[in-house]
């Protein structure tokens, strides 16, 4: 039996070099068959082989008893044995599976300041002609705002009263508004004849 064969593997092998052994004449008793594979059984299996030629009665042993014997040890020896491997095993995997999520998590953070680029992009994009339109607005209302104050600052220039003709008299050197409250009574249309005549006299 190798190393690294188990129970059942040995012993269909061993099943078919008896059958083969048959077919040309050898035929071995159960006796020198149990006898066989306690012999070619590896030297970790030494202490269990003792204790079955020990114990029991190879003579009268039957062979399925002794393989299902061997079966319950080597499920006692694997348990044993993967402490060890599997312990290193389990470190190569965590760490292997650490490496693996330490590649994923720096190709999710690629992809993902990739989508940020892109949104950025699509965002900056479709604002841009806003923006363009904001700027067109505001520079047509500075450019509305500067000429009213101009006109404004026009308006409030002083200007020479004795050249301004009042509506209300039209007499020179005030505006209608500036008017005193004798001044803005309208005439009757009979005193205004009188006058008249009074200034033709």
């Amino acid at each position: 039996m190798n190393e690294e064969e188990n129970i059942d593997e040995m012993y269909s092998r061993f099943t078919s070099i008896v059958n083969e052994l048959r077919s040309l004449g050898k035929i071995y008793s159960p006796c020198d068959r149990i006898r066989k594979i306690l012999r070619c059984l590896p030297s970790m299996w030494r202490p269990m082989v003792t204790a079955i030629t020990q114990a029991k009665d190879l003579n009268t042993l039957v062979l399925e008893d002794l393989i299902g014997t061997l079966r319950a040890h080597e499920v006692l020896l694997q348990e044993d044995k993967p402490m060890r491997k599997g312990k290193m095993i389990a470190l190569k995997a965590s760490q292997a599976t650490q490496d693996n999520l330490d590649e994923i998590s720096s190709q999710i953070k690629e992809k993902e300041t990739e989508e940020e680029h892109i949104v950025q992009k699509e965002a900056e994009d479709e604002l841009a002609p806003i923006s363009k339109k904001i700027q067109r607005m505001m520079k047509r209302r500075n450019q509305i705002k500067k000429y009213f104050l101009t006109r404004r600052d026009n308006s409030k220039r002083e200007v020479d009263k004795s050249q301004v003709t009042c509506f209300g008299c039209n007499k020179l050197g005030h505006y209608k508004n500036e008017m005193s409250t004798e001044q803005k009574k309208p005439k009757s249309s009979f005193q205004e004849n009188c006058i008249n005549d009074l200034g033709r006299s």
